[in-house]
């Protein structure tokens, strides 16, 4: 299966030079309702989580009480922590609301090479039902997790506690209004602590605001083609793409030793001019 990250030509040259995806703080990201959804929908599952007769009751508020405090904080700006980043794909190929929102290429992914080789990469939720089904179990989980945790370290907070908060984040990151369902995103998602990337947030300028962002490694075995979009001189640009491509092709053949790796340039087929 093929996942797509539509996207603008500086964004592709650098992916294919430096093997490197570069994932955004979600507080930063163009939609100002990113995670406000998601953290709505956990909130509320809050109230009402399915009951376990394994949480720890002497710590059963104190514990909801930490975590409804912690999803109210991730949607703020300030100094945080832990923030979290998130790189955005799609299961759409060659889709004009994509084209219009995003860039005038896009990069096609192997997900199944792609998920071997990031740690966290989830479907998004659009569906009220399906949401507030997982935000009630998963509500439940972490009030578990928690309140035991808290019991064992005498009130305090513990590995688990963080654990159980991040898992939760992760689900406010994947929870999106209905109105965004067409783009059928999935997202590889991540603190910037986590243990297999160490933290090393860098920013980029975009118009009065720093945008903090990690990079992630990747190989371009995980790549299978670049798209253009329906831009004013396509065919020019499909031209260098190509270019571009197969010297890129011809390197990543004799650095990897996988002589039969593949990397084709495609043009959409949309007759729509940006």
């Amino acid at each position: 299966m093929s996942l797509y990250h539509y996207t603008d030509l500086e964004a592709v040259y650098s992916i294919l030079k430096n093997n490197k995806l570069w994932l955004t703080d979600i507080r930063y990201l163009n939609d100002s309702q990113e995670l406000h959804d998601g953290i709505a929908f956990l909130i509320e599952g809050m109230k009402t989580p399915s009951p376990d007769v394994f949480a720890n009751f002497e710590y059963y508020e104190k514990a909801r009480e930490y975590i409804i405090d912690s999803l109210t904080g991730l949607k703020t700006y300030g100094v945080s922590e832990d923030p979290l980043f998130l790189f955005s794909l799609s299961s759409e190929a060659d889709c004009l609301s994509q084209w219009r929102a995003y860039g005038a290429y896009a990069i096609e992914f192997d997900k199944e090479i792609l998920t071997s080789e990031v740690s966290k990469l989830l479907d998004c939720l659009y569906l009220d039902p399906q949401k507030n089904e997982k935000a009630r179990l998963h509500a439940r989980d972490a009030i578990t997790a928690i309140s035991n945790d808290m019991a064992k370290n005498n009130g305090c907070l513990g590995v688990d506690a963080l654990e159980a908060v991040i898992s939760l984040s992760y689900d406010a990151a994947t929870f999106k209004h209905s109105g965004f369902s067409e783009e059928k995103e999935s997202r590889i998602v991540l603190p910037s602590n986590n243990s297999e990337y160490p933290s090393n947030v860098k920013y980029r300028p975009r118009g009065d605001v720093l945008i903090p962002y990690i990079e992630v490694p990747i190989t371009l075995d995980c790549i299978k083609s670049i798209t253009v979009g329906p831009v004013q001189n396509q065919a020019m640009s499909y031209a260098s793409m190509s270019e571009f491509v197969h010297s890129i092709e011809r390197i990543w053949q004799v650095d990897s030793g996988n002589i039969e790796y593949e990397l084709t340039v495609k043009k959409s087929v949309i007759p729509f001019r940006a």
